[in-house]
């Protein structure tokens, strides 16, 4: 079975409720040589802390980063000695951020499961992260890619940064979209475009191409945060795996609400305005209130606005893709259904379901 091949016939058949089902197709096999890996890579002497690492990686996931980054080397023909390890660099970066974010949140469950902090309490779970990040750190030193260590090291401190300035928004209601596009890049966007970039480092392409693919991952990021975030607006409970709207609940303002606002702007009666700035200052918002503010962002033209506001980058995306492609004209017998593939998810991962 040729999973590219499977992948692109299940798309073309209309068969992309499920995302991830289709994205998993493209290299379900490369995924799982990768997944034991992830914890091979990072064992110590010592067992407890290696009981802890196989907790952490046993919860699964998408591993979209990854992922990406094997299609984008699936793309232009990379199948060197660097590949598996600077996967699991795009995964251990994710999954590092998810612990930290856990311990801030003191959230208890992920993917269903007990987080680390709530079974081994903060400092292990802080450590342990610690751990991942430099375990990526080294497996990055061997490439000896200057151009690669570069850019996974300024996209972990500007992840660092970009949490730092999102704790400063919290419960503010004067957010700008520029700032909250600024949290996205640094939440999300920076890290795709790393794992789109860094395979044309090991396959030493022009920086030309290098950076026309990490562009397609930059917008893709961007379309990524943006479909999450209206999913918090539209999804249910069961599918997307939380409370509906649980970014307000927790002082967020994310791109649902930021253009209901926009356009009442302007307008004599702005009950969306004062639901949100009531919540935002008082530091709470019940659930007669949440459900009024998901009501209007539904029904207001909110959604649509963000969906177009994704789409944006979606084209971005493809664009930047195609530049890609030209530039470095890949003539192995997989390139061209990669390249369909790759310019399919944009469109298909800003209307996921989940």
């Amino acid at each position: 079975m040729n999973d590219l091949r499977d992948a692109h016939r299940l798309h073309h058949q209309g068969s992309e409720t499920s995302l991830m089902q289709y994205f998993i197709d493209a290299t379900k096999n490369e995924l799982s040589t990768l997944e034991p890996l992830l914890v091979e890579y990072l064992l110590t002497p010592n067992e407890p802390t290696n009981d802890v690492l196989r907790h952490i990686f046993s919860a699964g996931g998408k591993r979209v980063r990854p992922g990406l980054f094997l299609l984008i080397a699936k793309l232009i023909g990379y199948e060197g000695p660097h590949k598996m390890p600077i996967a699991a660099v795009c995964e251990y970066i994710h999954t590092a951020s998810l612990l930290h974010d856990d311990v801030i949140d003191s959230s208890t469950l992920r993917r269903g499961k007990p987080t680390a902090n709530s079974i081994w309490g903060d400092e292990t779970a802080v450590l342990a992260g610690d751990l991942i990040y430099s375990a990526a750190c080294r497996l990055m030193v061997k490439t000896r890619s200057l151009d690669l260590i570069d850019t996974f090291a300024e996209c972990i401190r500007f992840m660092s940064e970009s949490e730092l300035f999102q704790l400063e928004l919290l419960w503010k209601k004067d957010i700008t979209k520029q700032q909250y596009e600024r949290v996205v890049q640094g939440k999300t966007a920076i890290l795709f475009e790393a794992s789109c970039k860094t395979p044309g480092f090991l396959a030493n392409l022009a920086s030309a191409t290098c950076d026309a693919l990490g562009a397609y991952g930059h917008h893709l990021g961007y379309v990524f945060q943006f479909a999450d975030d209206i999913l918090d607006y539209v999804g249910s409970a069961d599918k997307i795996g939380k409370s509906v709207a649980s970014d307000l609940r927790f002082g967020k303002v994310t791109l649902p609400v930021l253009c209901g606002l926009d356009l009442e702007r302007g307008q004599q009666n702005q009950p969306l305005t004062k639901l949100v700035g009531h919540a935002l200052k008082s530091g709470e918002c019940t659930d007669h209130d949440l459900q009024k503010i998901i009501d209007i962002i539904r029904t207001s033209g909110g959604i649509d606005h963000a969906i177009e506001e994704g789409r944006r980058h979606a084209n971005a995306a493809q664009k930047a893709l195609k530049e890609a492609f030209y530039l470095m004209s890949p003539n192995h017998p997989e390139a061209n259904a990669t390249l369909d593939l790759l310019l399919s998810l944009p469109e298909t991962l800003l209307m996921r379901s989940h």
